[in-house]
């Protein structure tokens, strides 16, 4: 493993990956991995600096009391000339200047320890607070599915609500898609259901008990998903893959299921050594992909989980273009609804969100956000008959299409 492979999975633990990582449970995984890297690449170069640090340390304390020792002997009277005057003056400011850098470096290290200790702690607790009365179990299937019960939530630190008064039920066993402008506050509804945050106000109920108060890691291991945000786990393609059921990472058929399902089996076609390839170009031998490539591979990572209770799929294929994303969620919701030679979980509902129309309307149930509210909910059908904020929407985003493809004809 290189040094720039190391500081590829020490990203992995900023905000844009962190759903993926939690919702998949490879944290410790991760970590365990950045360790090793660590002390292989960097131990011995940590170990030559902290010498070398020692040394310096050293000179720069001798140099240190002989220079204040020069000061008290040329400014203790056995000279009084002019030039002995000058070179206290002089030595004085230069000192001045020594102990004012060693000032701004001990006020920098004091704002790295204070200021990330207190970050880290914050988190901690925060963390440790999704799990305050944890005693419930998560069922092992859904009946009535998901409710929620005028939640409203702000982000940590500020009150500005991005969701607000939010009454929603999600029914076992139906395929739900998610639109709004940008803003609107889909993915924090995302986060919520995949127990990421808790409501600032009200509760998710699932199958009548309090998310609240189920285990976050026991819930978010009945999750699967993929986000538009993914991240670019530079593994082989194999594990790229797997990590997406820690416990399978290394099961081959069980990958080749998923990229079946996500219809990633292209791409693994074209890496030179199919699912043993190495990606990233960080690592020895290892080749770069485009985006769009592993944005199929993040879809395949997303389905490893065979029997998930809730299947979210937050702009995964943003990237691409309207006729592969509507040919790809056709595949998805066939899969959620038991088709394709599989069995869905009984209840497993599929929540979707995407910002073309054209794909949303194959869902049972299309959830319509604006300003942070829920506005309209219902069948395709229904809201195009209702003239609404669902109807003004699609028919912009479908003039638009007719637009362009008249453009490209003539």
């Amino acid at each position: 493993m290189t040094s720039g492979t190391a500081t590829s999975e020490a990203r992995a633990t900023t905000a844009p990956p962190g759903k993926e990582v939690r919702v998949t449970g490879i944290g410790p995984r991760l970590v365990e991995r950045r360790r090793a890297a660590w002390e292989r690449w960097y131990g011995p170069v940590a170990s030559a600096r902290w010498v070398s640090a020692l040394w310096h340390s050293l000179a720069w304390l001798v140099f240190g009391a002989g220079f204040v020792g020069a000061i008290v002997f040329v400014s203790s009277g056995l000279s009084e000339s002019p030039g002995n005057v000058l070179l206290v003056l002089a030595a004085g400011s230069r000192l001045s200047a020594y102990i004012g850098a060693t000032v701004g470096e001990i006020g920098f290290l004091r704002g790295i320890w204070m200021d990330g200790s207190q970050r880290m702690a914050w988190l901690e607790d925060y963390a440790a607070q999704l799990e305050e009365d944890a005693d419930v179990p998560v069922p092992a299937e859904l009946k009535d599915g998901i409710r929620l019960e005028g939640v409203s939530f702000a982000y940590p630190g500020t009150d500005r609500l991005v969701l607000q008064d939010v009454d929603l039920h999600l029914e076992a066993g139906s395929v739900v898609a998610i639109v709004g402008e940008n803003g609107a506050g889909k993915t924090t509804l995302v986060k919520l259901l995949s127990r990421l945050y808790k409501p600032t106000k009200g509760r998710i109920l699932a199958d009548g008990a309090d998310l609240a108060r189920m285990p976050a890691a026991d819930w978010r291991s009945r999750l699967a998903g993929a986000f538009q945000d993914f991240f670019r786990f530079e593994f082989k393609a194999l594990q790229s893959v797997g990590v997406g059921d820690a416990a399978r990472v290394e099961e081959r058929p069980a990958v080749e299921t998923a990229v079946d399902r996500a219809g990633a089996d292209d791409v693994v076609e074209h890496l030179v050594a199919g699912l043993d390839t190495q990606l990233g170009p960080s690592w020895p031998e290892g080749v770069e992909v485009s985006f769009g490539q592993w944005q199929k591979l993040a879809l395949a990572r997303g389905f490893m989980r065979d029997q998930p209770l809730l299947l979210i799929l937050d702009e995964p294929t943003a990237a691409l273009d309207a006729e592969t994303e509507h040919a790809l969620f056709e595949r998805y919701a066939e899969t959620a609804r038991g088709g394709r030679g599989e069995s869905a979980p009984a209840g497993r509902i599929t929540v979707l969100v995407s910002h073309r129309f054209s794909t949303v309307r194959m869902a049972d149930v299309i959830v319509v956000m604006d300003g942070a509210r829920v506005v309209e909910v219902g069948a395709h059908e229904d809201l195009m008959a209702r003239g609404g904020t669902y109807a003004e929407l699609y028919e912009i985003q479908a003039r638009a299409y007719r637009q362009k493809a008249s453009a490209v004809s003539g």
